[in-house]
């Protein structure tokens, strides 16, 4: 076997130029090599990297399914083999490949750094049954909780948010529905436990404190006073509560007529909360929307996906403004706890969700410039798309990216950057405010397929919200055409690729190189 592993290195290093035969190479030395690693050598690992860099193929449809076998088989020298060198090796090759290519052959390679096995365990958090709702009075409830008629109450989404003192609210957060029940009470469970580990976090991070009644933490009022219940926009039915500071409702990127975060305040808020997300997922615990992101929310109910954006793919961003509209990171720190979720280290999930957490920094910053005049968004009156490109500061821009994915990187290492993220950030900020600075894409197609699930109601209501007038859906009836309706700015046409794909590309490198230094510090091999 020794000597067809050879043979199979030397056509890799020396030839390579039939495709068909470059993959039987590349899979007959996987296989090989997964009999018995020890045969493995240096020239292996050059072999491997030469398929994959000098992308003999690259002009191949299938070029991407070739880079990803040979670097698996790197990845698996990297992980499987006994010998430290020619994992590190290994390890330096692909994050080599990250570093110096494009298209199929860098994700290729980050994916496969991106899949390496971390040691972290996840807490387990003991779910209670959700099926408990305890019934509870008013009077109860200012009991236990200090509460009373004179406190300030305002709405904020579906919570109820009154104000005890200067730095304290306590808020009733509201159920939508049996599902958000579990939601809920996981939310509550969250919020005990990182209670009890607070001190892993060095930096502010406000934890609410959430409140239990009867042993549970689900609760329904049975009387509500005449006067706040009059305020309420929501349904009244079960909910938890908690207390915590109130900068907990203050977001990064405010409206102007909401509470202002000035620039040296908006980076620290940013980068702390980089910090945040990097060391919760250090520690198991990931936070699955700071920004909710999609590809396409019409189509949420008949996708097996749920319309979840899953950047690996590519596709078109779906609503990205929208998406950064109350984003879960705030001046307290991380927010919605009902968005964590315990994942161990050996999961590959760990890859799209430190992207994820990347990817949503950067929309909230840019978020944060648009936001200084939300007016600017769409079509102008001549039907061009609205230019807010002057609204940016590249200077800016790109120090948040920077300074983010270095406190991110700490959070998740344990260990500061040592060199650069290998990205040319003078095109990429350029190519980010191009993107997010001037709305080409606003259209959507309302299928025909996603209105046959609605009522009537849900119909009208549903064109409603996005702009047509009553006598305009009168003439529109439900389930005959496709409707095209004007819902972004998105990243990208409907059912196309990302506009941007040099944010994939970036999303790739700096989630690769977060995992790949990750394990080389679990395994002690620097």
């Amino acid at each position: 076997m020794n000597r067809d592993l050879v043979v199979g290195e030397n056509y890799l290093l020396h030839s390579c130029l039939d495709f068909s035969a470059t993959y039987m190479a590349v899979s007959t030395l996987e296989y090989d090599l997964e009999k018995n690693s020890s045969f493995a050598s240096s020239q292996t690992v050059h072999a491997l990297h030469r398929v994959i860099l000098k992308k003999v193929h690259s002009h191949q449809r299938q070029s991407y399914f070739l880079y990803r076998k040979a670097a698996k088989t790197l990845r698996f020298l990297a992980s499987a083999g006994e010998n430290q060198d020619l994992a590190s090796e290994s390890l330096e090759s692909l994050k080599h490949i990250v570093a110096n290519s494009d298209g199929p052959s860098h994700r290729a390679a980050a994916e496969a750094l991106g899949s390496l096995p971390l040691k972290i365990r996840a807490p387990s958090l003991n779910e209670e049954s959700t099926t408990k709702v305890s019934s509870i009075t008013w009077d109860e409830l200012c009991g236990k909780t200090g509460l009373n008629e004179a406190c300030h109450m305002k709405c904020m989404g579906r919570s109820l948010v009154f104000s005890l003192s200067s730095d304290l609210v306590f808020v009733i957060k509201l159920s939508r529905s049996n599902s958000d029940n579990a939601a809920l009470n996981r939310e509550a469970l969250w919020m005990t436990y990182l209670q009890t580990v607070k001190h892993e976090f060095p930096i502010r991070f406000d934890i609410p404190t959430p409140y239990k009644f009867e042993e549970t933490y689900l609760f329904r009022l049975t009387d509500f006073p005449d006067k706040l219940k009059n305020s309420v926009n929501n349904r009244m039915d079960s909910g938890i509560g908690f207390t915590v500071h109130p900068d907990y409702f203050v977001y990064p990127n405010p409206l102007p007529d909401e509470e202002n975060i000035d620039r040296n305040n908006f980076m620290e808020v940013m980068k702390r909360n980089a910090y945040l997300l990097g060391r919760l997922a250090s520690m198991g615990i990931v936070h699955t929307a700071p920004a909710p992101l999609f590809h396409n929310r019409l189509q949420r109910r008949r996708r097996c996906d749920g319309g979840y954006y899953e950047w690996p793919r590519g596709g078109r961003l779906d609503r990205w403004l929208m998406s950064c509209r109350y984003p879960n990171l705030g001046k307290s720190g991380i927010r919605d706890f009902e968005h964590l979720e315990a994942i161990s280290g050996a999961s590959s999930r760990y890859y799209r969700f430190v992207g994820n957490h990347l990817i949503s920094i950067i929309l909230i910053g840019a978020s944060y410039f648009r936001n200084h005049d939300p007016e600017r968004t769409g079509f102008n009156k001549k039907g061009f798309p609205v230019d807010a490109r002057n609204l940016f500061c590249p200077d800016l821009m790109q120090e948040l990216i920077e300074d983010s994915f270095n406190s991110y990187y700490e959070g998740f290492t344990g260990r500061k950057t040592g060199d650069r993220l290998p990205v040319d950030f003078d095109n990429f900020v350029s190519r980010l405010i191009d993107e997010f600075g001037v709305d080409r894409y606003m259209e959507e197609i309302f299928r025909v397929a996603d209105q046959q699930e609605m009522s009537n109601v849900e119909f009208n209501e549903f064109l409603l919200e996005r702009g047509f007038n009553r006598s305009t859906i009168e003439r529109l009836p439900r389930g005959l055409e496709d409707i095209t309706i004007l819902t972004g700015p998105h990243l990208g046409g409907f059912n196309q690729r990302i506009s941007l794909p040099e944010l994939i590309h970036f999303a790739e490198t700096a989630a690769s190189y977060c995992i790949c230094d990750r394990y080389i510090f679990d395994q002690r091999l620097y």
